[in-house]
């Protein structure tokens, strides 16, 4: 269990509550909006000199920290034929450390497959990130939407 996270200007996560209170939530979806809202630092040459190559602090704190995803460097490109397949690798990539966790949350994952593409709404990329679990015969499931027009998004657990 771990505090919930909410949404709901699709523009931020914050601490879910019920009035004062704060919501208990899966550990698991706590750990995916890290991996993937949380700014990874930028590769050597990503970003012009002078530019802030971003970055988490935490992930200085120790060695097998997850870094975040560079999603926020593909939010400033145009979105091309090959952007969808950029971001499926952005998104797999900001969730490859949980194959390698033997505890908590992410212990059960074995595996992690994305696939996106252009949505019929313009600026906007839609994916689903797969999460494949040992011991079990099913995987769960995460829809994620970038809008580029309104700088927009949302993941979701999917049925």
């Amino acid at each position: 269990m771990d505090i919930a996270f909410s949404n709901p200007t699709k523009t931020g996560f914050d601490f879910a509550t019920n009035g004062t209170d704060l919501v208990v939530g899966d550990a698991l979806i706590t750990m995916l909006i890290h991996a993937l809202f949380r700014d990874a630092r930028a590769p050597d040459g990503a970003v012009d000199a002078g530019q802030d190559p971003r970055g988490h602090w935490a992930s200085a704190l120790t060695s097998d920290a997850p870094d975040g995803s560079l999603l926020w460097l593909l939010a400033r490109e145009k979105i091309t034929p090959d952007k969808p397949y950029k971001i499926a690798e952005a998104l797999e990539q900001a969730c490859t450390f949980m194959i390698d966790e033997t505890e908590g949350a992410a212990a059960p994952v074995v595996g992690v497959t994305a696939v996106a593409q252009k949505a019929a709404h313009r600026g906007r990329i839609e994916a689903q990130l797969t999460l494949h679990l040992t011991g079990m015969r099913q995987s769960k499931r995460y829809g994620f939407v970038y809008d580029t027009a309104t700088k927009t998004y949302d993941l979701k657990e999917l049925a």
